[in-house]
């Protein structure tokens, strides 16, 4: 009998990570593809199989080796049912997929099965508390009416702020010359550009508002200090829970950590590993699952 192999997917607004173990957990192969929120939908889940062949490829596997793999997929955009639903309706050709959310993953990446606390400051944003066993979760509802605090509405910010430059209710800074000029300093050219955006094309404005706020720029700096308003808030609550530290998780996390006062910076720490694995050990726990059923 072959052995089983374990696939793990970490899926987000801008990029899908695939990692790919055996059963004694040796990696043999990663994959790396475009945003994979599963609100994105039929382009989310071609993305997660483009990232798992890739993973598979490296491993030296064909197209008919996946049928002994287990996949455990944490996506952004998962929080609701129906989204989960419509990913494990696509057809797939491995032995087995589960299916939650990246905060999920990540959780289980940085604390294990153990109680503990994830924060994901990304491109997008979301909190996960597992309390005496008991999820928690802490933002995390997209875009259109959550993600404060990630490199998303930083973007946001940032061009909103400098719409008001041009329109002189606030200082017309380098900053906001930058970010106009990416539209030609023209407001319906970026209500244009705005309509057809990604979370993803709002966060690639993100390092320059971190760039321009190092050099004290009079617009990003509110910018910042409102993410880190955001973050804290969403740590504090975290502490409440009964988390006695708050593993980062995401890019923009390392960036906006300078701009957390010293109580809120000093519980963050670094996660044991990542979402990809956490997304391996929900593939492992649900195959052993399905083994003592």
């Amino acid at each position: 009998m072959r052995q089983p192999l374990f696939m793990g997917v970490d899926g987000g607004a801008t990029r899908t990570r695939a990692r790919l173990r055996d059963a004694q957990g040796r990696q043999l192969g990663e994959g790396a593809a475009g945003a994979s929120n599963a609100r994105f939908k039929d382009s989310a889940f071609a993305e997660v199989l483009k990232a798992c062949r890739a993973a598979a490829d490296e491993a030296g596997l064909d197209e008919g080796d996946l049928s002994r793999v287990h996949a455990g997929f944490g996506l952004a955009g998962t929080q609701q049912a129906w989204d989960r639903d419509f990913i494990l309706a696509q057809p797939h050709p491995f032995a087995s997929v589960v299916v939650d959310t990246d905060a999920y993953a990540a959780y289980l990446g940085a604390c294990g099965d153990r109680d503990g606390a994830i924060l994901i400051v990304g491109t997008g944003f979301a909190g996960l508390a597992v309390i005496n066993g008991e999820r928690i979760t802490v933002g995390g509802w997209g875009d259109d009416i959550a993600d404060e605090g990630s490199g998303m509405m930083i973007g946001r910010n940032a061009i909103r702020r400098s719409i008001w430059a041009m329109e002189g209710m606030a200082p017309l800074t380098p900053l906001a010359e930058a970010v106009l000029a990416r539209f030609d300093n023209d407001a319906a050219k970026a209500v244009e550009w705005a309509e057809r955006a990604t979370p993803g094309d709002y966060g690639s404005f993100a390092p320059a508002v971190f760039e321009h706020a190092a050099r004290r720029d009079a617009l990003a700096m509110p910018i910042l200090e409102e993410a880190a308003r955001d973050v804290t808030r969403a740590i504090a609550r975290l502490l409440e829970l009964g988390a006695p530290t708050v593993a980062m998780i995401g890019g923009v996390f390392p960036e906006i950590l300078p701009w957390l006062a010293p109580p809120y910076r000093d519980v963050c720490v670094a996660p044991e590993s990542d979402a990809a694995d956490g997304a391996i050990l929900m593939a492992k726990n649900a195959f052993a699952e399905r083994k003592l059923a």
